[in-house]
């Protein structure tokens, strides 16, 4: 028996002595999973380093990527419009240390966030594992030991694999997603009505709607990185702007009890923290018809229908704009 022991816990360590060691040896080698998202941050920060003045980060996941019109919001603004939204699935704590590393004082940063990046905890998913891990040293570096560990244990054996062997790394040139159906400002472009393939058309029918208000009961992980993502705001003087994000609207949105309290607590929540929240998250709840191929990606015709609203809502508030301590005032 104590051979038997002793074996298996001699197996478990060189297993896992050999698992850090894959590790170690991948850190920063592309893999074609991540390609997609790396072309379309460096497109996206690139647009926004090359601007010297004040700007207007859009900080979100592909919700707004496909549906917010840049150059909408640049007229209505007055001053350059960067789309940094990406991918949700990256989760709430990189796409909030993202928008940092980019955003300087004196900017606006306004926040389409998806609900469910509200809800995150910060455990890292396979997603975000893959992206850090093979495109991002720096965010690497910057998590703690434990985080480390964390992100290593979280690993799949395919995607350990993976990085271990070195494939060629080109440039993604098909397909709906990535840096060459991106415009200059980092808006989707391609996302027109005939441009939806039959198996787009049944994505967005299929979509059942979300239990968010459920799972804000326990699901609370979120709230404590947006009271801190508040306060280093104010203290580099940038401006926070939330709004809703765009939703196919179910029923369920509009009778479910739990539903009701999360979308109509909060703006409210936001607004304790320091973050101005415009608009309500029913108003922007949009038909199926409206939709490319995910409930949270509109069509191109419907991104200019949806930020003209926001522009409205943002009119409605005294044409806001973000002073130089971060705080809203009138437009100029």
């Amino acid at each position: 028996m104590k051979k038997f022991l002793f074996a298996t816990m001699g197996s478990f360590l060189a297993l896992s002595i050999l698992w850090i060691i894959g590790i170690k040896y991948q850190l920063g080698v592309a893999t074609g999973s991540s390609r997609w998202v790396y072309d379309a941050y460096q497109l996206k920060i690139h647009a926004a380093q090359e601007v010297k003045t004040p700007r207007v980060l859009i900080v979100a996941g592909s919700n707004a990527m496909f549906g917010l019109d840049s150059g909408m919001l640049e007229n209505f603004w007055h001053k350059p419009v960067i789309n940094l939204a990406v991918n949700a699935g990256l989760g709430l704590p990189y796409i909030l240390d993202v928008s940092r590393r980019v955003a300087h004082p004196g900017d606006t940063i306004f926040m389409p966030l998806e609900y469910a990046l509200y809800l995150d905890e910060g455990k890292a998913n396979a997603q975000v594992i893959d992206y850090v891990m093979a495109r991002d040293l720096d965010y690497w570096r910057s998590l703690s030991r434990l985080s480390q560990l964390k992100f290593a244990a979280g690993l799949g054996p395919e995607r350990w694999l993976q990085g271990l062997r070195h494939l060629p790394d080109g440039p993604v040139t098909s397909g709906t997603y990535g840096a060459h159906h991106l415009d200059a400002r980092g808006d989707q472009t391609h996302s027109s009505p005939a441009e939806r393939s039959p198996g787009d058309i049944a994505s967005v029918k299929a979509a059942k709607a979300w239990d968010y208000g459920h799972r804000a009961a326990t699901e609370t992980g979120g709230w404590k990185l947006m009271e801190d993502y508040a306060r280093w705001a104010k203290d580099q003087h940038i401006c926070l702007i939330a709004v809703p994000t765009v939703l196919l609207h179910h029923a369920k949105y509009d009778s479910d009890a739990e539903d009701q309290v999360f979308y109509a607590s909060l703006p409210q929540r936001l607004n304790k923290l320091g973050i101005t929240y415009l608009g309500k998250p029913q108003d922007f709840m949009y038909p199926d018809t409206w939709f490319f191929d995910t409930d949270h990606h509109l069509q191109d015709w419907a991104r200019k229908e949806h930020t003209a609203s926001l522009i409205k809502l943002l009119q409605s508030r005294t044409d806001l704009s973000c002073g130089h301590e971060g705080k809203l005032t009138k437009a100029d």
